[in-house]
C-alpha cells in the first residue's frame, strides 16, 4: 500500500488500484488491466503512464497537516499497527459521510485481500452488518464534505454524492454476497442487488431508492443472514482468531524457550 498524499488524485493511478464504482467482477477485470498498464510500486499519470514526483508527497509536514483531520488521520494510520479492522471500526464510529466512504472503500480492499489470501467470506461479516444497518438511510451530505463540484449545481452535487454513497453500500454488500456464493453459503443465493435496483428504478430519485432497499433488498438479505446468524458467525470468527493467536503465542514461547541458554554450573 502506498503511504503517500496524492496531489493530483483525478489524474493518477497505480497497478493496485481497485475501482470503488464497479461491482466485484468488473472491478477485478479492470484491476488486471491496470496492473498491465501501470506499475504497482509507482503512482503514475493516467494519460501517459509516467511517474512525476510532484504528483505525490510523503513530506512529514504534509502528513502532520493531514492528520489534523480525524478521518484522514485514521486512514493514514490504516494498517500501521497490523490491525486493519481496528481502523475500520474507528471509521465506522465517526460521524459523517467522509468516514463512511473511507470505511467502505478500505473495507472492499480489506475483504478482497483476506479472500485472496485464503480467508473466508466471513472476514467481512462485521463490515457487512455495519453497512446493512445503514443501507436504507439517506446520507446527510454537508457542503464541507465536498471537495469538487465542477459546473454542477450545489444541490444536485449533494444528491449525486448521497446516491453514490448508497450505491457504494450496495456494491460492498454485493461483494460479500459474491464471496459467500463462492463458498456455497446461503447468502450467495441473492442475485445482484445493483442490477435489481437498476431494473426497478426508472429515475434518479434517492427517496425511491431508499424505499426499494427497504421493501426489496433488506428482506432478501435478512432472509439469508439474520441478526441471530450474524451473531453466531461473529462468535465463530472470534473463536477462530483467538485460537490462532493462542497457537502463535505458544509457538513464540516455544522459540523463546529453545533460545534460552542453560544456566552455568
Amino acid at each position: 500500500m502506498h503511504k503517500k498524499i496524492l496531489n493530483f488524485p483525478d489524474g493518477t493511478a497505480c497497478g493496485s488500484h481497485l475501482r470503488k464504482d464497479l461491482t466485484l467482477g468488473r472491478a477485478s477485470e479492470v484491476s488486471e488491466i491496470h496492473k498491465k498498464k501501470y506499475p504497482v510500486e509507482l503512482i503514475c499519470r493516467i494519460n501517459d503512464g509516467k511517474h512525476y514526483d510532484r504528483d505525490v508527497s510523503d513530506d512529514q509536514k504534509d502528513m502532520e497537516l493531514l492528520k489534523r483531520d480525524p478521518v484522514a488521520d485514521t486512514v493514514t494510520d490504516y494498517g500501521e499497527l497490523g490491525s486493519t479492522i481496528e481502523s475500520l471500526a474507528q471509521l465506522k464510529a465517526m460521524p459523517g459521510v467522509r468516514a463512511e466512504l473511507a470505511m467502505l472503500s478500505l473495507g472492499r480492499g480489506y475483504t478482497n485481500n483476506c479472500v485472496l489470501n485464503n480467508g473466508k467470506w466471513t472476514s467481512g461479516v462485521h463490515l457487512y452488518w455495519w453497512s446493512r444497518r445503514r443501507l436504507s438511510h439517506i446520507p446527510e451530505v454537508q457542503v464541507t464534505d465536498l471537495r469538487s463540484v465542477g459546473a454542477t449545481q450545489l444541490s444536485r452535487q449533494i444528491d449525486l454524492t448521497s446516491w453514490s454513497l448508497v450505491m457504494l453500500r450496495l456494491t460492498f454488500i454485493e461483494d460479500i454476497i459474491t464471496y459467500a456464493r463462492c463458498e456455497g453459503d446461503p447468502l450467495g443465493k441473492i442475485s445482484s442487488l445493483t442490477e435489481q435496483a437498476a431494473l426497478s428504478l426508472n429515475t434518479f430519485n434517492l427517496n425511491n431508492l431508499a424505499k426499494w432497499i427497504k421493501s426489496e433488498a433488506i428482506p432478501q438479505l435478512d432472509a439469508q443472514l439474520s441478526k441471530n446468524r450474524y451473531v453466531e458467525l461473529a462468535n465463530q470468527l472470534h473463536s477462530e482468531r483467538t485460537g490462532a493467536e493462542a497457537q502463535q503465542n505458544a509457538a513464540l514461547d516455544g522459540d523463546s524457550a529453545g533460545d534460552s541458554s542453560p544456566p552455568e554450573s
